[in-house]
């Protein structure tokens, strides 16, 4: 190790320590605090809890953010236990969302689930040494700088899967290329979603034998309508009629409303009449997006009612997959906003069209891919989506169709390039 190595280990040594003494000294006067603003600093500062007995087993840890990226998390969980099948899994999450979808939807091979505690070098060390941990997968754009160096000191690969970095990310990476560098060469493989980040990942060190284009792991997908009878059933559940034409508009954002609310007036004003089911990104925005959508809006707890709508907002976290199962045609949210879009790959897994609005840069690949094949559309306001939706369900009916049943055949055709991968 030369000096500058040493002295960008010791920088990441002072991170890691100082928020040891912040956790020590400052935590303690923030109970309630936390617990007013919902922060969890209490499980923040603990290891996961096991759920079955791990001793004597290879255990591994993948950790992903918030609750679209726990969605992310299982799909390559699924990848990862054919690959190695006799393995265990921590898992964490950083967002209470996501760990609360983590515990109800959590395979047989996860061993513990829970936050990802305080970024220190004592907390995961504890959470290493504890459940002898044998490798580290991080999704997206997860980087740690205290696990990162833990991991290094003992030695345990590191991988970073579905791997991106936005331009923006990377501009503000630059100025600290040394210290990033020296982090990211902790990774022993990386699966980027296209060529560009590839590109940017391998800036800052990573060795190109190590950087494997992939694709968006999202993307990777069994496409295939859901079994009626589930369809009919959850649709009763709603109170929803089997020939009502559904819409759910998913991660919707304060600031998407009024549009949302223009698209179904204009809707209804040309005779195509709809029952929209808005799901927010975060719940704590769902009096706002009533208030956008204005007259009429009903706010539900549950996905159990008997009161008749038209237009519902549910607050409750884990339905998203469940109200796009039952939609004729959904919307992605984020999208109508500069946040930049969320999965649209949640909605388009049931053969159904998916619109989005102008700004969907996170998403860039995922959204092209479906425009070009005819089964996603982009929409400048609420107006144009109303418009959209008509000419793709009913003027140009056939050719969506059509485009729909040449894309689910290419997209279930294709296999997985992760798999023989992983090491």
């Amino acid at each position: 190790m030369n000096i500058e190595q040493l002295i960008l280990s010791w920088a990441i040594c002072v991170y890691g320590y100082s928020f040891e003494i912040i956790r020590r000294t400052i935590f303690p006067f923030l109970k309630g605090v936390s617990k007013k603003k919902g922060w969890d600093l209490p499980l923040r500062q603990k290891i996961p809890f096991p759920v079955r007995d791990f001793r004597n087993r290879t255990v591994v840890w993948v950790h992903a953010a918030s609750l679209g990226e726990t969605k992310l998390l299982l799909k390559f969980l699924n990848i990862l236990n054919q690959r190695h099948p006799e393995d265990l899994y921590l898992v964490t999450a950083t967002t209470r969302n996501g760990v609360q979808y983590l515990q109800t939807k959590r395979p047989p091979s996860v061993c513990a689930v829970g936050f990802l505690p305080v970024d220190t070098i004592p907390l995961v060390n504890e959470i290493i040494n504890h459940y002898h941990i044998s490798r580290v997968w991080l999704l997206e754009t997860e980087i740690w700088p205290s696990m990162l160096w833990v991991c290094r000191k003992q030695s345990i690969p590191v991988g970073l899967a579905n791997a991106r970095m936005e331009e923006r990310s990377y501009n503000r990476y630059l100025k600290f290329r040394k210290i990033f560098k020296y982090l990211f060469q902790d990774f022993d493989i990386l699966f980027a979603q296209n060529e560009e980040y590839a590109d940017r990942f391998a800036t800052f060190g990573i060795r190109r034998e190590n950087i494997h284009i992939v694709g968006n792991i999202k993307g990777q997908i069994m496409i295939k309508r859901p079994n009626r009878n589930e369809w009919l059933n959850t649709r009763k559940m709603l109170n929803l009629g089997e020939n009502d034409f559904v819409i759910t508009a998913g991660c919707v954002h304060a600031g998407e409303g009024r549009e949302i609310r223009q698209c179904v007036d204009l809707l209804d004003q040309k005779g195509l009449q709809c029952k929209l089911i808005i799901v927010p990104r975060y719940l704590n925005e769902v009096e706002k997006l009533i208030d956008e959508t204005g007259k009429g809006t009903v706010h539900l707890n549950d996905i159990h009612t008997s009161q008749p709508w038209d237009i519902c907002i549910i607050e409750k976290v884990g339905i998203l997959d469940e109200m796009y199962k039952i939609a004729d045609a959904a919307f992605t949210g984020g999208t109508f906003v500069s946040v930049g879009g969320h999965s649209i790959w949640e909605a388009a897994q049931f053969g159904i069209p998916v619109f989005f609005g102008p700004d969907f840069h996170t998403q860039k690949d995922s959204c092209e891919r479906l425009i070009s094949a005819g089964v996603g559309f982009k929409s400048k306001d609420g107006t144009d989506l109303a418009l959209q939706i008509i000419r793709v369900l009913k003027t140009d009916a056939r050719k969506f169709v059509h485009s729909q049943t040449m894309f689910m055949e290419t997209i279930n055709k294709s296999q997985s390039v992760l798999e023989p991968l992983i090491p």
